[in-house]
């Protein structure tokens, strides 16, 4: 699947090389997002190379995978939203947004995991550095409250629209819905974050791969 647009003058898509280079480009890191994120929640299901003391829920690879996972997010969330807005404008509209603020939510959080692993490194207590991700700063507070709503919203509009729509795979639809508990359900600590947090993105990466399967012949969506 690639994704192309229609140059003002004309309803054929531009061959403008910017358009083109970037309309095979997109799709490719929409998958890499969720795929690098699976692969670093691994780590943690693993337990590898995880930081001592109270971090001990941080793995020292998987911060750094999902970082160059997370980056690539807001491509993922460009493609799902264009390809839900063939059938339902608005929701696509709706999805695009709403996925380009949460994905702002799992950069700050994966930036802050490899600084926890700097910090830690340099010789400050884990129990200190925890504490700062337990009491955030007001600001820090506002802008959660900003970006993690859109974070879970994304995901639900965007499995809403597939199931009513059909504009890809029912089961892309289920596992964009069934990401959101499942995430959410990997907060826990102990076992459950081994078990769900790799599910979580699992899922997510099952539901992209359906939305690109779905459309790689379509000419509407490239």
């Amino acid at each position: 699947m690639s994704i192309t647009v229609a140059s003002p003058a004309s309803a054929e898509p531009t061959t403008d090389p910017w358009y083109r280079f970037f309309g095979r480009l997109v799709p490719t890191l929409a998958i890499a997002g969720p795929a690098l994120a699976l692969v670093g929640a691994l780590f943690v299901a693993f337990q590898v190379q995880m930081l001592p003391g109270d971090l001990d829920w941080i793995s020292e690879p998987e911060s750094f995978v999902f970082y160059l996972g997370a980056i690539a997010l807001p491509a993922t969330w460009i493609v799902i939203g264009r390809v839900v807005a063939l059938r339902a404008s608005r929701a696509g509209i709706a999805v695009t947004v709403l996925g380009m603020l949460g994905a702002a939510i799992a950069v700050s959080a994966a930036a802050w995991r490899q600084m926890s692993i700097d910090l830690v490194d340099q010789g400050v207590n884990p129990f200190v550095v925890n504490e700062v991700w337990d009491n955030p700063t007001l600001f820090s507070a506002l802008a959660t409250l900003v970006t993690l709503p859109p974070f879970f919203l994304a995901p639900i509009v965007a499995g809403v629209a597939i199931l009513r729509t059909r504009t890809a795979p029912m089961w892309s639809g289920i596992a964009l819905l069934g990401f959101v508990p499942t995430f959410i359900a990997a907060q826990a600590v102990g076992v459950a974050i081994r078990v769900t947090y790799p599910a979580a993105w699992g899922l997510m990466l099952v539901a992209v791969v359906g939305v690109l399967r779905a459309h790689r012949n379509d000419p509407a969506a490239r």
